[in-house]
């Protein structure tokens, strides 16, 4: 039986197919085993191999990346737009991501020239090709294949969290502040965190973790840093050491059959709830 009451649905729909950079509004999106299609398949990282996000380089929330027929454009104040191939052809490039080793696709010379130029520091973009297999840690219950996110293959936020969230706050945030792939309209504030098992469309997600969340959300509009949003979440939003805000999901289904289609205005039900909120790992 659902514990649907009232009715929720899938408002909004995102991808980030650069790492940390900007993101792409779907109404519709194709899901395949590390999650939606081109999320964060490609990455930035410095001359250390190590990736380059906002909690870095805050400059890179004014990256825009829009979809192309043959690829990713990529624009950024002052910067020329750059074109970047769906299946890159570069050379095998190792990268660090905190210590797991990985292997990606350098894009171009181009690329890595524009990134350098943009942030003023060597970078190079890079890409996850599918033979390359990265996957959630053993410690994890339930275990994922991955791009290049940073733990789950999914986010989550509710746009009444966001809104009771506000209420907190000296500046409100617009839901974008927290990266999600998935936005969930109706229902009540904070009610994702005892979701345990649900249901959107036609798929069915593990409500796996709650996330913890870092830096990233102190990154302003204009590409600076601020102490704000999240020293106040930490009066209303702490779990231990953690300031959690929104949902982390695994797609139920054997690793072989996750698959399928997501789209804006998906009723989502509840099927499994638990009576405390979901862990951070």
């Amino acid at each position: 039986m659902s514990l649907l009451t009232p009715l929720l649905t899938l408002s909004a729909l995102f991808i980030y197919p650069i790492k940390s950079a900007g993101r792409i509004a779907l109404d519709s999106a194709q899901i395949g085993p590390r999650g939606l299609q081109h999320d964060r398949r490609w990455m930035v990282i410095d001359e250390a191999a190590r990736p380059l996000t906002q909690r870095e380089c805050p400059e890179m929330r004014l990256i825009a990346v829009t979809i192309k027929a043959d690829g990713l454009e990529v624009c950024a104040p002052a910067m020329p737009p750059l074109a970047v191939p769906w299946q890159p052809v570069g050379h095998r490039r190792e990268s660090d991501m905190w210590g797991q080793p990985l292997a990606g696709v350098s894009v171009s010379a181009e690329a890595a020239a524009w990134f350098s130029t943009y942030l003023g520091r060597p970078s190079d973009l890079i890409y996850m090709p599918e033979e390359e297999q990265r996957w959630q840690s053993e410690g994890r219950p339930y275990r994922s294949q991955l791009g290049f996110a940073d733990g789950n293959p999914f986010h989550l936020v509710s746009e009444a969290s966001v809104a009771d969230l506000n209420l907190s706050l000296t500046q409100p945030v617009d839901v974008d502040v927290f990266r999600p792939n998935l936005v969930i309209g109706g229902g009540s504030a904070y009610q994702e965190d005892f979701w345990r098992l649900i249901q959107i469309g036609d798929l069915t997600f593990e409500v796996v973790e709650s996330c913890a969340r870092c830096s990233v959300v102190n990154v302003t509009a204009a590409g600076t840093r601020s102490a704000e949003p999240l020293r106040s979440m930490g009066r209303v939003r702490r779990e231990g050491q953690a300031i959690i805000f929104g949902q982390h999901l695994v797609q139920h289904a054997p690793f072989s059959e996750r698959t399928g289609h997501l789209r804006v205005g998906d009723t989502l039900e509840v099927l499994e709830a638990g009576e405390t909120r979901n862990p951070v790992y």
